[in-house]
């Protein structure tokens, strides 16, 4: 008899348990899940947390809702349901990598308003304005982007904490690869930018940290809506 759901995160879990279902009883295109209520008694999850699940496989195609009948197979597919899983998967460790980087770089950038030469600051003034003139012609900055927080990260002047961020630089550096199947992401943060540059040029802690979080709090929501 299968377990409970009783760990995070959650929606995984629900497609791996739907999934498990599917290969398990031999399930093929047109079959029907058992009612909501069944898989609520079975898994031990909330209605909601079942009907997000449903929603995302069947987005992907893998489930279909027929009104007042149920929850249909659409595609029984195991490498389409393991690909599923792979990108709820990438999704989670995504949102998890924002959430370590927002608390390291609030001190990091206590560090860096106060520790950053006039030197550092002009050469980052120039990466900037390579971000700002690429945005505006409307091309790609993933990689100066990049090399702008790492600039910040560096000019901290505080090996253990720049050595941190990149312990977890094979996550992080995926915010800038365009991921979960994103053609232009977090573009809408650039402006930004400039404001956490002259927040740090002002020597401004409190505005430059509370600029950094939004620019944070906008790529989570971004890739958390996917």
């Amino acid at each position: 008899m299968r377990q409970g759901i009783n760990r995070t995160p959650l929606q995984s879990e629900i497609i791996k348990f739907i999934q498990d279902y599917i290969q398990d009883e031999n399930l093929k295109a047109g079959d029907k899940l058992p009612s909501q209520a069944g898989l609520i008694e079975m898994m031990g999850v909330s209605r909601t947390s079942l009907r997000e699940a449903i929603k995302t496989m069947e987005a992907k195609g893998v489930l279909e809702t027929k009104n007042g009948k149920g929850v249909f197979v659409k595609n029984d597919d195991r490498n389409l349901i393991l690909s599923q899983l792979s990108f709820l998967e990438e999704k989670e460790s995504l949102l998890e990598v924002i959430e370590a980087r927002k608390i390291l770089e609030r001190e990091i950038l206590k560090l860096t308003v106060k520790n950053i030469t006039e030197h550092e600051i002009e050469e980052l003034g120039k990466v900037l304005k390579v971000v700002l003139d690429k945005y505006h012609r409307e091309e790609r900055q993933n990689v100066e982007d990049k090399q702008f927080h790492y600039m910040i990260y560096e000019y901290c002047h505080n090996r253990v904490l720049y050595k941190m961020m990149l312990s977890v630089r094979y996550l992080s550096d995926k915010l800038w690869e365009f991921p979960l199947d994103m053609k232009e992401p977090f573009t809408d943060t650039i402006p930004l930018h400039k404001d956490l540059y002259n927040a740090i040029k002002e020597r401004n802690t409190k505005k430059a940290l509370d600029i950094n979080d939004q620019i944070l709090d906008m790529v989570y929501h971004t890739v958390q809506e996917r």
